[in-house]
């Protein structure tokens, strides 16, 4: 890790954010939420760390960095080959790193670690001071006795029915990052800050636990079940070992082990966000049903706190003047999504649902937002867009300023898998424009109300099971037949941001939380 300093001499930060593929690189609601939360906080000084699979996955920022950020690190979970592809030279240097490693019989309490990881319930300082003691080389997990013979171990108890060579590369590719990550010493800051649990979480975790300083950790999503939602649907659980067997065969992975797989993915992914809740000052999420669940995957009920996400609703209703013309003199009914195209939006549920909807109404429906992240399932929308022949009803348009959407849309619909409080149905609701929303994350919170009063304002939308195109469409059918509702719900909205969701009691916790002051570096203990 190399800290780009861009205050030249600058001292130690009162903040580390450490992020996972988001911002600067990825536009999307948490990084909008990181660029808002750190220029509005301008008396404190930032430093970034951001961690990527590897060098060369984001090519440039999308985001220039507010003027109290003093330090910008990338941290990377994997590297490329240095020496090229050449096999000959990759077989030399990987038999000279074996003979390297293969007598060094020293025990690692990092590899310890590990071990307990995939093996224990439980998270307690002894783990975290193991995790945080960096003496694991990368040469010598990858190549050393005492890992492969780790690697042995985990296979026979976790997985005995699996194929060896599957775990052998599984238990490599989900623990090397680890690896490399906890080696890298920490920036000097009074307050370390994860975005989220998996990497970036138990990273922060350990640099807090090295140095004593306190650890915040917000989720917006869950990451844990975002990653559990995302191996249900792993196509590299069935691909084959080697494209170009040797044989001519086409060798796929067996049933036996696929199901091992997964498995032994889902208990590390919920073994990291153990060790952030374990570590962390205050753990925090944009919703009580979130907040539920992270205190059902071990956080301490005590330290969790839900604090929703705001607008700044002055500065929104100036840019987004007046509120959407409602349909009229047979012009179709808008309809919108916002976002970025990926899998855990669920946009093709939004397509079909389009396609079921326009049998009894006219919509013109618009797809607005950055497709780069993922552009094979962009194209893949593209195509049951074709397929179902709705070209000349649905567009697809890159990420627009706010200004160019919430004034040509009647109704916002957002069908995702997993969502931590949406931004664009907070800015939907400001704007006076009802929203279908699928029933995940803040979104029934955002639409109906957090408590017996907030519900007296009235519903501003309707929401949605998930991945249920034909309830999907029937509310937007009944939005599209109903004006009346429309303006009602609009207004819901607006009231209800006005009331409950404001940028400044956001930024005024966050201030609290950044001087909450000294934590121990050992936080206790946290059971699954």
């Amino acid at each position: 890790m190399k800290p780009v300093d861009l205050h030249s001499g600058a001292a130690g930060a009162d903040v580390c954010l450490v992020l996972e593929g988001s911002y600067p690189y990825v536009k999307g609601g948490v990084s909008t939420w990181v660029h808002d939360l750190i220029g509005s906080l301008p008396e404190l000084r930032f430093a970034l760390v951001h961690v990527g699979p590897e060098q060369g996955t984001y090519t440039r920022k999308l985001y220039s960095l507010p003027a109290n950020v003093v330090t910008f690190s990338d941290m990377y979970c994997r590297e490329p080959l240095a020496r090229g592809r050449d096999v000959a030279v990759l077989q030399r240097v990987a038999h000279a790193e074996r003979s390297r490693h293969a007598d060094a019989r020293r025990s690692s309490r990092v590899l310890n670690g590990i071990r307990r990881l995939h093996l224990e319930d439980q998270v307690d300082s002894s783990l975290l001071d193991d995790l945080a003691s960096g003496d694991l080389s990368v040469g010598a997990f990858l190549h050393g006795r005492a890992s492969f013979e780790l690697t042995t171990e985990l296979c026979e108890r976790l997985a005995p029915d699996a194929s060896f060579l599957d775990f052998f590369w599984h238990f490599r590719s989900m623990n090397l990052p680890l690896v490399r990550l906890l080696a890298a010493e920490p920036p000097a800051a009074a307050t370390y800050h994860a975005l989220c649990t998996g990497y970036a979480g138990v990273l922060a975790a350990v640099w807090s636990h090295r140095t004593g300083r306190p650890f915040l950790l917000t989720e917006h999503g869950i990451y844990a079940r975002e990653r559990n939602l995302e191996l249900d649907r792993a196509a590299w659980f069935r691909e084959t070992r080697d494209r170009r067997p040797s044989d001519g065969t086409n060798e796929t992975i067996d049933n036996a082990t696929a199901s091992a797989l997964r498995r032994i993915w889902v208990r590390f992914f919920r073994a990291l966000a153990r060790c952030a809740y374990a570590q962390a000052t205050s753990v925090v999420s944009l919703s009580e049903a979130n907040r539920q669940r992270q205190i059902a995957d071990g956080a301490p009920a005590a330290r969790t706190l839900v604090v929703p996400n705001g607008i700044d609703l002055e500065g929104f209703r100036a840019r987004v003047a007046g509120t959407p013309s409602r349909a009229a003199g047979g012009r179709p009914m808008r309809v919108a999504f916002v976002g970025r195209l990926v899998p855990i939006k669920d946009i093709a549920t939004l397509i079909r649902a389009c396609f079921l909807a326009l049998r009894v109404v006219d919509l013109d429906v618009r797809i607005i937002g950055p497709i780069d992240e993922d552009p094979r399932y962009a194209r893949r929308c593209r195509r049951l867009t074709a397929k179902l022949g709705l070209e000349h009803a649905i567009r697809f348009e890159k990420a627009l300023p706010i200004e160019r959407i919430y004034s040509e849309i009647d109704i916002l619909v957002l069908t995702s898998f997993s969502e931590g409080q949406p931004l664009v149905i907070l800015e939907a609701n400001a704007a006076g424009i009802p929203v279908v929303a699928s029933d995940v994350g803040a979104c029934r919170d955002l639409l109906e109300g957090r408590n017996n009063v907030d519900r007296r304002i009235g519903p501003s939308g309707i929401v949605t099971r998930l991945a249920a195109p034909e309830e999907t469409a029937a509310a937007i059918v009944r939005l599209a037949r109903d004006p009346e509702l429309r303006r009602l719900m609009g207004a819901a909205g607006r009231r209800r941001v006005a009331t409950y969701y404001r940028k400044s009691a956001t930024v005024s916790t966050y201030r609290a939380l950044y001087k909450v002051g000294p934590w121990p570096a050992s936080a206790g203990v946290s059971s699954a």
